[in-house]
């Protein structure tokens, strides 16, 4: 008699750890994404210039690049379950700290943020290969979905937001509104000293706390380490040209459009706002491809040439904007599941998941902070936007190729299979 609503009860708690891991990623990006439409008030009342004011944005990254590795080192000491918490509370408390006072308060909020965030960077690729290594795509493309909804949703509202409440109260409650809706799901699901999710949630659903991943063998070879090393600086080399390419064209893509069509500001902004909004449903194409049995160096191959297509076109028919903002919007967010997927499903261990994800968000979150500098100054010495869109294109060249010999180089015999 009851057996249809405990089925039924029982597949939508196996979504609560899910809804838990998504609101976890929407708190990592709100507090950053909020501030650029933001700058002109921020400006006006903490009496700064542009430069000082654009630190507030590239500062985040910054820590990124230069903090994952001190990130990692507090999530290897913490766990997941503890490491995802504290990161929640110093995104909150980085969120308050930077709406309430000076210039120096800002700063010093900020800089709280990138440090918090740099370890959720972490425990998510770390929590999919814990508890979800078997659906690391569709998990991995859900995340990515999440992240460019909320980048997409906040440089939407801030304006407005702001115009009813100010820009502190906006900037502050965009990390503690989520912040607290991700604190309290992860508590929920992923308490401290509870290695998988909470007991009672993995009994409902019907499934173990967590997918076990096989340990590294003591016996491995140095052939063995040998190629993991080799995949991981090839993994971080194809995300530092994907994160370089990516930032750039993010930064200057509207500003070209105003020099080459001839675009007012506000047309480029919108117009821009295509390659953001079409990320949204780019990673999709990466649990579709692997449902349609697609090897993983087709899947990279497909989308890297897709992402290529962006600078390539504004070199050759930059009229035709929007097929290249489609095009490389969709194939840049997919291209971010499938290199993360890539991660997760080869990592022999959870620890080396965090390795290896550490050393190539250090090295991608640094080629992000530097692309949009030197696509600046190249364009700023030579003129126009050829040279600029070809170095993008040359970078993009060498991420599909380091991301090609990641792939095909055959996983050690240790690592658990797919």
């Amino acid at each position: 008699m009851t057996t249809g609503p405990v089925v039924h009860r029982t597949r939508w708690w196996r979504l609560v750890p899910v809804a838990a891991l998504l609101c976890f990623a929407l708190s990592l990006r709100a507090p950053i994404t909020v501030i650029p439409p933001l700058l002109t008030p921020i400006r006006g009342d903490l009496g700064i210039d542009a430069p000082t004011a654009g630190l507030l944005t590239s500062i985040p990254v910054l820590c990124f690049g230069l903090l994952t590795p001190v990130a990692s080192r507090i999530i290897h000491r913490l766990g997941i379950n503890l490491g995802g918490l504290a990161c929640v509370i110093g995104v909150v408390a980085g969120s308050i700290l930077r709406s309430v006072g000076g210039v120096t308060t800002a700063f010093l909020g900020t800089i709280l943020l990138g440090v918090f965030i740099a370890v959720g960077n972490l425990a998510i690729p770390m929590l999919i290969g814990r508890q979800y290594r078997h659906r690391a795509e569709l998990l991995t493309g859900a995340y990515a979905i999440t992240s460019n909804v909320t980048v997409t949703a906040t440089t939407a509202l801030a304006v407005p937001a702001a115009a009813l409440w100010g820009w502190r109260w906006t900037a502050a409650g965009s990390g503690l509104v989520l912040g607290g809706l991700a604190l309290a799901t992860w508590l929920l699901v992923y308490p401290p000293g509870i290695q998988g999710s909470r007991k009672w949630f993995s009994r409902r659903a019907g499934q173990p706390d967590a997918v076990p991943v096989t340990a590294p063998s003591p016996e491995r070879t140095t052939k063995a380490h040998s190629r993991s090393w080799r995949v991981t600086a090839l993994l971080s080399a194809a995300f530092a040209g994907h994160t370089f390419a990516y930032y750039a064209v993010t930064a200057w893509l509207p500003t070209a459009l105003v020099d080459i069509e001839g675009m007012t500001r506000a047309q480029a902004g919108v117009a821009a706002s295509l390659f953001q909004a079409t990320g949204i449903a780019g990673p999709l194409l990466v649990p579709l491809m692997s449902a349609l049995r697609w090897s993983s160096v087709r899947v990279v191959v497909v989308l890297g040439l897709a992402w290529m297509v962006m600078p390539a076109g504004m070199l050759a028919a930059p009229q035709l904007w929007g097929i290249w903002s489609i095009s490389g919007g969709m194939a840049q967010a997919a291209f971010f599941t499938a290199v993360m997927s890539v991660v997760i499903r080869r990592s022999r261990s959870i620890d080396e998941n965090r390795r290896t994800t550490s050393t190539m968000q250090t090295i991608g979150y640094s080629a992000a902070a530097a692309g949009p500098v030197v696509a600046g100054w190249v364009h700023q010495q030579v003129g126009g936007w050829s040279v600029p869109f070809a170095i993008i294109l040359g970078v993009c060249v060498l991420m599909l190729v380091a991301a090609t010999l990641a792939v095909r180089t055959p996983m050690p015999d240790s690592a658990p299979s797919a």
